[in-house]
């Protein structure tokens, strides 16, 4: 079975960052990083970079990399 790179890395950062989403959900306070942000930045500004970066950001990344595997 011949399966791209593309293709696994791409799933791996969606499942990456679904996982990251339901953390967030679940257990907030259980995020190191999490809470480390809000210390530097404030609530609402520590969470909003966290969404960006561990959420939205490879759902994001896996989707254009699925794309692209299958474009190919």
């Amino acid at each position: 079975m011949n399966v791209d790179i593309n293709f696994i890395v791409g799933v791996l950062a969606i499942v990456y960052g679904l996982y990251c989403f339901i953390q967030r959900k679940l257990a907030p306070e259980h995020i190191k990083k999490l809470q480390t942000m809000i210390e530097r930045n404030g609530e609402r500004m520590g969470h909003s970079i966290h969404l960006f970066g561990y959420t939205i950001l490879p759902i994001v990344a896996g989707l254009l990399l699925l794309y692209a595997s299958f474009r190919a």
